[in-house]
């Protein structure tokens, strides 16, 4: 009976590959920092023995030996996956041996993380595509060099050519002149001309050669690569190319974590129209998932738009902060809390997973008629601007928000304690319920002046909106107060708005996204509500009527009783 070769038959205890010079002279360095690292001790008590010094240099050296090894798992990385591609189907590498994807393979060879196997194969597949376009780079200037070679032999001797060199006068009958000037009197070198064109490279090889000459690590080469993106319509290969190297240039400072962000930031600064559309996708992206396991215990999975998941970050923190090294209380009643909590026998998790539960009894509780009066955390609008003059101060007109309907409308922000950007959209209809802190830089992130957080609906004035409004006045929708924000009819940072009673309304939060997003308006008129749909939607733009459900509960005013028109707009 014939045997199948096992996965560890088919991948180890094989021949080894014939190495040429240049291979050998490639590993080395491997082979110097494997040797190295062998010194250093057999067991955790040799380690223990080292001086700082040698643990220092011992250190160095394992981080020189694993970017080697790196280097080799995406160049092997990649060779599987190139022999597992698409188009082989059940003849590719993976499919033959059981294996779905490339990635699923590596991970069952190596242990590793699905996330990792995938970082392997992409920055396999860029060493390759840069390597790729340097040979052919390198074939491309040996073939010139050859064919100015080539010139020069047959100006010196005549060949089978029929030519026969320069006449006794000097001049060559064929037009060839020695010196390499060209005979049109141009005065150019005739043998410039035998350079071809430069082989285009991918925008992304200066990284690919950062990592193969140890400037960067697999995991900084592989963060810059995916916080910069794709090259599309608008950030071209010539652009993220000169992005790159400012990056590059502040790489060896900056560990990966930091080198993603500042990568991610690039680009938000290079695509400021690109914002709103990865704003939508992270939101489109959201889910929460609750299942119940054969256990009876009950799994909860959840993905969260940046806005929603620091809402949820801020609530925790505010939890479980004493355990981690929050801030120190000097009232009493909360250092109280605080050493409540550091001494509460649960875990941080179990904390967090009671005070979970405990949000969700008391929202259950609330009564429906009540708005929450809680806050989300408060936007950090972090905005650059460049006077016209250097000695003009900054006015208003520099502030990132604009007013609706100005062309060409830029800008962005960041949530507090997250790194991804929100549109402008979105600030605006944060600031109706969170308020907002404005910071502004000059173009050297020098600050010019901090604002004032501005003043919001206070918890009385929620209360009165929504036994005014019984829920969000948009028309035909039956949320209650419990589910709705406060908007100011008149936009705090747009438009100077003031937060009175009559200057709020109570939207659902679909409804305020709508607002805000699509550039509807609201207008109040003696105390009556007007919704102004924008021109794409209807290009009269007919005034609707916003009638709250629990206005026919409420006392008319004596000036109520008369037919009001709508406000001119």
């Amino acid at each position: 009976m014939i045997t199948q070769p096992s996965i560890e038959d088919t991948f180890v205890g094989q021949t080894d590959p014939v190495a040429n010079v240049s291979d050998v002279a490639a590993g080395s360095e491997l082979v110097a920092a494997a040797g190295q690292v062998a010194r250093l001790g057999r067991c955790s008590t040799d380690y223990d023995r080292l001086s700082d010094a040698d643990a220092l240099a011992g250190q160095r050296t394992l981080a020189r030996l694993q970017h080697e090894l790196d280097t080799r798992k995406a160049w092997m990385a990649k060779t599987l996956a190139q022999r597992s591609r698409w188009e082989l189907g059940q003849e590719g590498l993976a499919k033959k041996h059981g294996y779905l994807s490339p990635e699923d393979l590596i991970q069952n060879l190596t242990g590793a993380t699905k996330a990792d196997t995938r970082k392997l194969v992409d920055v396999g597949r860029m060493l390759a595509e840069t390597e790729a376009a340097d040979a052919q780079q390198a074939a491309a200037d040996a073939e010139a060099e050859a064919e100015a070679a080539r010139r020069l032999l047959d100006q010196a001797d005549p060949g089978s050519d029929g030519r026969h060199g320069p006449d006794l006068d000097g001049s060559d009958p064929d037009g060839f002149d020695p010196s390499g000037t060209d005979p049109s009197g141009t005065g150019t070198d005739r043998f410039s001309t035998l350079t071809l064109p430069p082989v285009p490279a991918p925008w992304h090889a200066p990284i690919a050669r950062a990592l193969s000459d140890g400037t960067l690590s697999i995991d900084a080469a592989h963060a810059l690569r995916k916080g910069l993106g794709d090259i599309d319509t608008v950030v071209t290969g010539p652009v993220l190319t000169e992005a790159l190297d400012r990056l590059l240039a502040d790489a060896p400072t900056m560990n990966a974590d930091q080198l993603l962000k500042a990568a991610r930031q690039t680009r938000d600064s290079l695509d400021e129209a690109g914002i709103r559309v990865r704003e939508q996708k992270a939101w489109d992206d959201r889910y929460l998932r609750i299942w119940t396991l054969d256990t009876g215990q009950v799994r909860v999975d959840g993905l969260f738009p940046p806005e929603q998941g620091e809402f949820i970050k801020a609530t925790f923190d505010s939890l479980t902060s004493p355990r981690r090294g929050g801030v120190r209380f000097v009232d009493t009643d909360r250092a109280a809390w605080a050493r409540r909590v550091q001494n509460d026998p649960r875990t941080t998790g179990q904390i967090t997973c009671d005070g979970f539960i405990d949000l969700l009894r008391a929202g259950t509780t609330i009564n429906p008629n009540e708005m929450l009066g809680g806050r989300r955390p408060a936007v950090q609008i972090l905005t650059t601007v460049t006077p016209a003059t250097p000695d003009r101060p900054v006015t208003a007109a520099d502030i990132l928000i604009n007013p609706p309907g100005l062309a060409g409308q830029v800008g962005h922000g960041s949530i507090e304690g997250n790194t991804a950007p929100v549109s402008a959209e979105t600030i605006e209809r944060l600031i109706c319920d969170s308020g907002t802190v404005d910071i502004r830089f000059d173009d050297h992130n020098r600050p010019l002046d901090v604002g004032h957080e501005q003043r919001l609906f206070t918890r009385a004035q929620r209360r009165a909106l929504a036994a005014r409004d019984g829920g969000c006045t948009w028309p035909g929708c039956d949320r209650p107060p419990s589910f709705t924000e406060a908007h100011h009819i008149d936009h705090w940072q747009r438009d100077h708005g003031r937060t009175d009673i009559n200057h709020g309304i109570l939207l659902c939060r679909t409804h305020h996204l709508l607002l805000h997003n699509q550039r509807w308006q609201i207008f109040e008129n003696h105390g009556r509500y007007w919704l102004r749909p924008p021109a794409t939607i209807d290009p009269g733009q007919t005034l609707i009527e916003m009638t709250g459900r629990a206005q026919g509960l409420l006392p008319k005013p004596a000036a109520a009783w008369h037919a009001s028109a709508p406000p001119r707009t």
